[in-house]
């Protein structure tokens, strides 16, 4: 597990530990910090998908290659439904 793994695990617990102090129930707990994750997966992926076309030009045309082709991955589409969003 790598740092920010942990550090998001950990995260989670204190919040989880913190709306359970003030009476959240459990349930309503797991939907809020499920919203909030949805909400940073969200976010990161808008972030990649505007990269594309963006690769630092001094590295070459085979990683700008690479940039643009992970850039693309990170639209939404069938291959990453989960993360598209749904209305």
């Amino acid at each position: 597990m790598s740092q920010y793994q942990t550090a998001g695990v950990n995260a989670r617990l204190r919040l989880f530990a913190l709306l359970e102090a003030q009476g959240v129930p459990a349930s309503e707990a797991d939907d809020l910090v499920a919203a909030l994750e949805a909400g940073a997966v969200a976010g990161a992926q808008c972030q990649v998908v505007e990269l594309d076309g963006m690769a630092p030009r001094p590295r070459g045309a085979e990683f700008e290659n690479g940039w643009d082709k992970g850039a693309a991955a990170g639209r939404p589409g069938p291959l990453n439904w989960p993360y598209t969003s749904r209305t």
